[in-house]
């Protein structure tokens, strides 16, 4: 009976051991640990922290996507973390970088606003969720613009890069 105890303490006291322990029980033991002596040893054993890994970069607009974009009724200018849109007697944004898939087509979510004729220094927009949507086919662009809050549809356009708008002022 008492050896028995003394076996169940001993395995006890190993198992704690192992348990307490900085590597996992199939890693091989530190260079410290196996009788290496020496700063060297102990700074070549596996590091606490992990190591810094690659993020990729942010994504952009493509420069094809990029420049001034015009139509009737519209103009859009596209830079490589998103674009502002000018509509006759209203305003948008896309703060988010302006990227289509493969066939040319993309979805975006920005905002819209009513611009007044007289603007003061004091005018704030009230900006609304939008989405701006559509298909860019060599150099077209046919750009559809929905407000989000009511699912309402604001039109469809179709522009063309290095084009001048050709907005309406608002009277």
């Amino acid at each position: 009976m008492r050896l028995g105890l003394s076996i169940q303490i001993v395995g006890l006291l190993l198992l704690s051991s192992l348990a307490c322990s900085d590597r996992l029980p199939t890693e091989p033991a530190p260079a410290y640990a196996q009788g290496t002596v020496g700063l060297e040893a102990v700074t070549a054993s596996k590091p606490r922290h992990p190591a810094t890994r690659a993020v990729a970069p942010r994504a952009t607009a493509t420069p094809r996507l990029q420049g001034r974009w015009g139509g009737d009724h519209i103009g859009l200018n596209v830079e490589s973390d998103g674009a502002a849109v000018e509509f006759d007697c209203a305003a948008g944004s896309i703060e988010v970088p302006f990227l289509t898939d493969s066939s040319g087509r993309f979805a975006l979510l920005g905002s819209w606003w009513f611009t007044p004729p007289v603007v003061s220094d004091e005018w704030q927009p009230e900006k609304r969720p939008a989405r701006y949507s559509g298909v860019v086919n060599a150099g077209t662009m046919t750009l559809t613009v929905v407000l989000l809050e009511e699912d309402r549809f604001l039109g469809s356009f179709t522009l063309a890069l290095n084009q001048t708008p050709r907005i309406v002022p608002c009277l």
